[in-house]
This record gives C-alpha cells, sequence and structure tokens, in this order.
C-alpha cells in the first residue's frame, strides 16, 4: 500500500510559492509554466519581464486555483501550448468576477 503526503497550503495574499512548489503542485513543466510567463499570461511577483531566472520567482498562492485548473482542462481536453495562455487569462478574469459579484452580494 502507497501512502501519499499531502501539505495543506492557506492561500492568502501574503504567502507565495516558489517556481518548485508551482510546478509539483500544477502537473506544469518548467518550461510550460516559463512560457506563460513570457507571454504574460501568468506573472510572478518578483520579476520584471526580462529577468526570468526560476529559482528566484515568487507566485502569489491564488494563482494555483488558477493553474491547478489549467492543468486539469489541459489534460482533458489536450489543450494545445498556445491555447494556455489564453484560457489562463479566462481563468483569473472568472475567478475576479466572481468574486466582485460575491462582495457585491455580501453587501446587500
Amino acid at each position: 500500500m502507497q501512502m501519499e503526503s499531502t501539505e495543506l497550503i492557506w492561500l492568502d495574499e501574503q504567502h507565495e510559492v516558489s517556481m518548485t512548489e508551482l510546478i509539483e503542485l500544477s502537473g506544469f513543466t518548467q518550461e510550460e509554466l516559463l512560457h506563460l510567463l513570457e507571454i504574460g499570461a501568468l506573472s510572478a511577483n518578483n520579476s520584471t519581464e526580462t529577468d526570468f531566472v526560476p529559482s528566484e520567482l515568487r507566485f502569489s498562492s491564488h494563482c494555483l486555483i488558477s493553474i491547478r485548473t489549467l492543468s486539469r482542462l489541459k489534460s482533458d481536453f489536450e489543450l494545445e501550448q498556445n491555447a494556455l495562455g489564453l484560457m489562463l487569462v479566462f481563468l483569473e478574469r472568472i475567478r475576479n468576477l466572481e468574486l466582485q459579484l460575491q462582495a457585491f452580494e455580501d453587501a446587500k
């Protein structure tokens, strides 16, 4: 019987994940994540457009939700590399709209 180790990550504004953690948690390769960075679909908290040093990149823990969803969609629908960036932008936009709607409903 094989036991899997699971670690909980609290998704808040202050928590960041490294590139290594993002690779482990997302199912994407480093090259795929760097491609998403290069085309602007994914953003790191501590980088400029020209310095993508993978070992130093840090990401908001909130991007994990969209990245993991994107990973599932990629495998389920056999999405190509070029479609991933656009899909990630749409997932983030949907998440932001849902948060705005929730805030609006809470304010009522």
